[in-house]
């Protein structure tokens, strides 16, 4: 609950064409004291609040303007996860006790009190606090089976969980914590990280991070189809062609010189994805030089197919990962299909195709 008494004087005050001075004669105190209340410095004795109201003819409600938050347990929650996405420390902890008092059991507030105080104490190094966010994010876990705001689950309480046991030197704990909590892969990177870094047992990292590395590359490569799909759609070309280019020049970075890996058919969908983009740009030699840098790709990859990761930089697991796609069952094939699928939308890349592939 906020007041804007301060504010509301002044307002009322200048509404009357009135001077501090003279407001300070009529409430028979002196300037200082007018000037403190505008300022929020001090509040008026409750006799000169009500005298106020009657000199400025509107009610003590109103000259007090107090405003009611919304202290619903969802507003409550969204207050709190904001807090934390702005690092906004600002009386953290005590909003956070109020806000758990008032809602012991529900799981966005009780999520979301953990996560902000989980922060608070990370950047404050602040003890006290971290142990009270163990507390409320353990609580958290037992009841995440209420309908919640946001899209959270056990793997995100998890992730703080084992962060915290890292701040309280429980570092062995916080990484079984990690490594039983795995699910499809989802703490790889962050297993590799501390087993390289925090336990340097060099060797039982190189698989989690093999596994991340892997599927990071493939996510960057949907990601990024995706982003170029939402910028030709809104006809921003432009930025769609810089998505596509700069993830293949990642995609290519991975890629070890004279081989060929599953990246190869990454790098044949964005580099006919670029020629597509070339024709709404009017680049018709763009079109042209894409589509032979894909069709070479294709072809050394065609003669000695190879759809595992042995040979991306960086990666080492014993028995290397393979990928599988819908796009073809050949390099070319694939060119082929990405083009087909969208002949009508990109009929001069086809028909440049056409003639490309006779050569």
């Amino acid at each position: 609950m906020k007041s804007n008494i301060s504010e509301n004087i002044r307002f009322y005050r200048k509404e009357k064409n009135l001077t501090q001075e003279q407001l300070a004669e009529a409430m028979g105190v002196s300037v200082g004291a007018v000037s403190k209340w505008e300022g929020g410095i001090s509040v008026p004795e409750l006799s000169l609040i009500m005298e106020l109201s009657d000199f400025f003819g509107i009610s003590v409600d109103a000259l007090l303007g107090y405003k009611m938050r919304d202290n619903t347990a969802a507003e409550t929650a969204e207050r709190l996860r904001i807090m934390r996405s702005q690092k906004d420390y600002t009386n953290a902890f005590s909003e956070v006790e109020k806000a758990v008092q008032k809602f012991p059991n529900n799981f966005d507030v009780i999520y979301q009190g953990g996560g902000l105080l989980y922060f608070l104490g990370l950047e404050k190094d602040d003890r006290k606090v971290v142990l009270k966010s163990k507390e409320l994010l353990e609580h958290a876990l037992n009841l995440i089976d209420q309908p919640h705001a946001h899209n959270v689950g056990k793997s995100d309480i998890y992730d703080d969980l084992s962060g915290i046991c890292f701040i309280l030197d429980e570092c062995e704990k916080g990484l079984d914590m990690l490594k039983e909590h795995n699910e499809g892969g989802v703490f790889d990177a962050e297993i590799g990280y501390e087993l390289a870094s925090s336990f340097k047992r060099y060797k039982e990292a190189l698989p989690y991070l093999s596994d991340a590395l892997v599927r990071n590359l493939t996510d960057l490569f949907k990601c990024i189809i995706g982003f170029a799909n939402v910028y030709e759609n809104r006809r921003e070309f432009e930025k769609a062609f810089d998505a596509v280019k700069i993830c293949y020049e990642i995609n290519e970075m991975f890629r070890v010189p004279g081989t060929v890996s599953y990246l190869d058919k990454g790098s044949i969908v964005l580099l006919t994805a670029c020629a597509q983009i070339c024709e709404k740009l009017g680049d018709e030699a763009g079109i042209r030089k894409y589509l032979l840098e894909a069709k070479s790709v294709a072809e050394n990859f065609d003669a000695n197919p190879d759809d595992s990761a042995k040979n991306v930089k960086f990666y080492e697991k014993d028995i290397p990962a393979s990928a599988a796609d819908d796009f073809g069952e050949t390099a070319i094939a694939t060119i082929e299909n990405v083009i087909a699928w969208e002949k009508e939308k990109y009929p001069k890349t086809c028909k440049i195709w056409q003639e490309i592939k006779e050569i």
